[in-house]
């Protein structure tokens, strides 16, 4: 397996350590790989530097001490992981089971359980700072996102110029209640989706309605 941005040895290094959990030596390298330790610690150095690998606990090995890399976080996260693949499948298993309605009705729990966890901080703002408040927890959500101007007389407008859950949403646009159902939270008003990315939208553009707005129009 190419690992993308590494070269030869440093791919071998890391594919090393994915299964080796309690780390290995420079020694170790340096046999399995048949170049010299000064070459290994050159890569160990970028591969430590740019927080992939760290230093652990230290192993006595040919009656030397040595000390044991073992990766990070950072580092356990360059290889594949199919995080979408199971959601798409969850998400189409509870489809199936339980139809549209129940679906939308998990996803806007989903997604008041989410948006509980941040409200506090917007208790008591205007309203102009909690929506951009909520494009700032957006942004911390992987969305890129801008608040601009309605039109005269409307309140102001989250844009979402991406949506990080395209892939589901495109088979199955019930998973746009999520982002509704954070965003009325937060904000305490009817959020209407005019535009979607997954159905060809510029952006997932989200309305925030003042109070005595309650008409919901599907997103184009």
């Amino acid at each position: 397996m190419d690992i993308v941005g590494f070269s030869e040895k440093q791919q071998k290094i890391l594919q090393f350590l994915v299964k080796e959990k309690e780390g290995m030596t420079v020694d170790q390298f340096s046999k399995l790989l048949e170049i010299s330790k000064s070459a290994i610690h050159q890569h160990l150095t970028v591969l430590e530097r740019d927080g992939f690998v760290r230093k652990s606990a230290s192993k006595q090995t040919g009656g030397r001490p040595g000390t044991l890399f073992v990766l990070t976080e950072k580092g356990e996260h360059i290889f594949p992981k199919h995080y979408s693949l199971f959601a798409k499948m969850l998400i189409t298993l509870i489809k199936q089971k339980l139809g549209s309605e129940e679906l939308v009705e998990y996803l806007q729990e989903l997604g008041v359980s989410l948006a509980i966890t941040r409200k506090d901080a917007l208790k008591n703002k205007p309203i102009e700072e909690k929506i951009n408040m909520a494009a700032t927890i957006m942004q911390e959500l992987g969305y890129e996102t801008e608040v601009v101007e309605g039109e005269p007389g409307e309140n102001l407008i989250i844009d979402a110029y991406n949506c990080v859950f395209y892939d589901l949403a495109y088979d199955s646009p019930e998973i746009c209640e999520m982002d509704l159902s954070i965003l009325s939270t937060l904000l305490d008003r009817k959020i209407e989706h005019t535009f979607c990315l997954a159905k060809g939208g510029h952006s997932c553009r989200f309305k925030v309605h003042s109070l005595d707005k309650d008409k919901t129009e599907p997103p184009s």
